[in-house]
């Protein structure tokens, strides 16, 4: 079991990672401190400081333009929406995200839906966009990556990045009185 647990070998092992999520996620405080059980596996993907955003690139589904979150560094808050087709909770929360998005004009916060990528290809996705269009960027995580480095377990998750890039905000719901982390 040591070996499991050291220091590396989690990171190379995402089966072991997303079990370990699952197993965590019910437990973890999915507060904007982080839970002692996500910093110990965020520590374990090898990310330090937790209040910092990471950067990353991905393409826009419908468009196919790259997007990068260190894009908006210094213009404007991002809110970071992982989510995936087959998630029933993830289509439930899509109305009140989309009035989430009609009540915070685009100048004031992106809103950037990232696909997980786990269980479900981009052509099912840009199928899916194509009948289900929503008011914001759509982006597919192909192979997991930005889903695995901001250490997501369990959809839908919220983490809305400051103008700054740092993290304030980060639960599997909407915030309740979201004006107050935009300023």
């Amino acid at each position: 079991m040591k070996g499991f647990w050291a220091k590396g070998s989690l990171r190379r092992n995402t089966a072991a990672v997303a079990a370990l999520g699952l197993l965590l996620c019910a437990a973890h405080d999915a507060s904007a401190e982080g839970g002692s059980y996500f910093s110990k596996v965020m520590e374990l993907l090898g990310r330090k400081d937790l209040s910092v955003a990471e950067d990353f690139q991905l393409t826009e589904v419908t468009r196919g333009m790259p997007v990068r979150l260190n894009d908006y560094r210094g213009k404007r808050p991002v809110l970071l929406y992982f989510w995936a087709i087959w998630c029933p909770a993830c289509q439930s929360v899509k109305k009140e995200l989309a009035e989430f998005r009609r009540k915070t004009p685009e100048e004031r916060l992106e809103i950037l839906a990232i696909n997980v990528g786990s269980g479900d290809s981009l052509d099912r996705l840009e199928r899916y966009q194509k009948a289900h269009p929503v008011p914001f960027p759509v982006l597919y995580d192909d192979g997991s990556r930005v889903t695995e480095s901001y250490g997501v377990q369990g959809i839908p998750l919220f983490v809305l990045v400051d103008r700054n890039g740092r993290i304030v905000y980060r639960d599997h719901t909407l915030p309740d009185n979201y004006v107050e982390y935009l300023d």
